[in-house]
């Protein structure tokens, strides 16, 4: 999974802070309220924005935390996102389960294919230094990696660095390993890809097994849970990953995606590489269905080190990409679908905090970066918001 609307300018423009996010917030509220009360469009565009505003927005919008966070809607709408002190962050509604969209991504990078669709984030080494400690081999997991467009970076930053990389479709990971197998062999031999809807399935257990998970949680079943997870893991020393399949078919997500080369050529790789230092999700989360967020996080918290990081960008509240839906496109405040039936969320800080916090972690950095950059085609200024935060995993529950 990739963000389709992305940052599509140089790289010099990404780490500014070209406005205030309140600023705009202030000017998409006056710009509704000046609008055609009688024009169809600006009605739904206001009821859709609106709530987004109230729904969406942090604290000091919506009133105090023991009022409650609710991000996406009313219960007629469906999804409704609710949480409190007490119980933190909450699932409810009477939606039917959303459209699964590995299908629709599938489909996209099947059909961009034969072309490089997103350009490499070399903005990434910059935005997150901690992928490029110098003299430290690093494990990384990309999640959502598409094409390698954010592997590509990391690799060359940190020669030491191992890059596992899942995805939903395997056409994404077939073009992943064919650009950075074109980018040298160094690279290649870094990058290892696999299969994994992660909004459905479990990281497997090559990333992290489940006795070193249990010694985490200090679980009382520390060695049954080793004895018996002894087999899977003698499976994938054995095996690898094999076609882009997963160590076990059910955490892996199915098999597919040919060219993909096998894990247990990897030196270190035994019963398990004993967790993960960095995990990355960049324009990934937006893309899952938001009941099934908290899963994904989860999954990411458990294949982290005592200590590793998870470094998250993704698209922000009022980004210019969220005026430009169609009303029929709005499924609930703040989550649009794309013609090609792929998801697209819009994140308040207070939100991702919730999200983030409530799988374990702890904040470490949390901002809109707010980027105004201008389309040279139509001279046009686009008002550009994304969300870039970096979480840690505790030493100790």
């Amino acid at each position: 999974m990739e963000g389709i609307d992305e940052e599509s300018s140089s790289a010099g423009a990404y780490y500014s802070q070209d406005f205030e996010w309140e600023a705009l917030r202030d000017e998409i509220k006056r710009m509704l309220e000046a609008s055609d009360q009688h024009d169809h469009l600006n009605v739904d565009l206001r009821e859709s924005l609106l709530a987004s505003k109230e729904e969406c927005s942090p604290p000091s919008v919506l009133g105090t935390v023991e009022e409650g966070l609710n991000i996406c809607g009313n219960r007629e709408e469906g999804l409704n996102i609710c949480g409190n002190r007490e119980e933190g962050l909450n699932i409810c509604g009477n939606r039917e389960e959303s459209p699964s969209t590995s299908t629709s991504w599938e489909t996209f990078h099947s059909r961009h294919s034969r072309n490089l669709f997103f350009k490499e984030r070399r903005y990434l080494t910059k935005e997150f230094p901690d992928l490029c400690q110098p003299g430290k081999s690093l494990l990384v997991l990309e999640v959502g990696c598409g094409t390698g467009s954010s592997v590509i970076p990391i690799i060359r930053a940190n020669k030491q660095a191992t890059v596992f990389a899942c995805d939903c479709s395997p056409a994404a990971l077939r073009k992943a390993a064919e650009v950075v197998t074109g980018a040298g062999e160094s690279s290649a031999s870094s990058f290892y890809p696999f299969l994994c809807d992660i909004s459905t399935s479990k990281l497997p257990d090559f990333l992290r097994c489940s006795a070193c998970r249990q010694k985490y949680h200090q679980s009382k079943e520390i060695g049954a849970e080793a004895n018996g997870t002894s087999e899977s893991q003698n499976h994938f020393s054995s095996k690898g990953i094999e076609n882009g399949a997963g160590t076990n078919a059910s955490h892996s997500g199915g098999g597919g995606g040919s060219g993909l080369r096998s894990l247990h050529s990897h030196p270190s790789v035994d019963c398990c590489i004993e967790g993960l230092d960095i995990v990355t999700m960049i324009f990934t989360l937006s893309a899952i269905p938001v009941e099934k967020m908290a899963h994904v996080l989860s999954e990411c918290f458990e294949v982290l080190k005592p200590g590793g990081l998870l470094l998250f960008r993704d698209y922000g509240l009022y980004d210019m990409t969220m005026l430009r839906f169609a009303p029929r496109q709005h499924i609930s405040s703040c989550l649009y679908q794309r013609e090609d039936g792929t998801l697209s969320y819009f994140f308040s800080l207070e939100v991702v905090r919730s999200l983030f916090t409530q799988a374990g972690f702890v904040e470490q950095e949390l901002e809109y970066c707010c980027v105004l950059l201008t389309n040279r085609r139509k001279q046009v200024p686009m008002k550009r918001v994304w969300v870039h935060a970096k979480f840690h995993k505790p030493i100790q529950v």
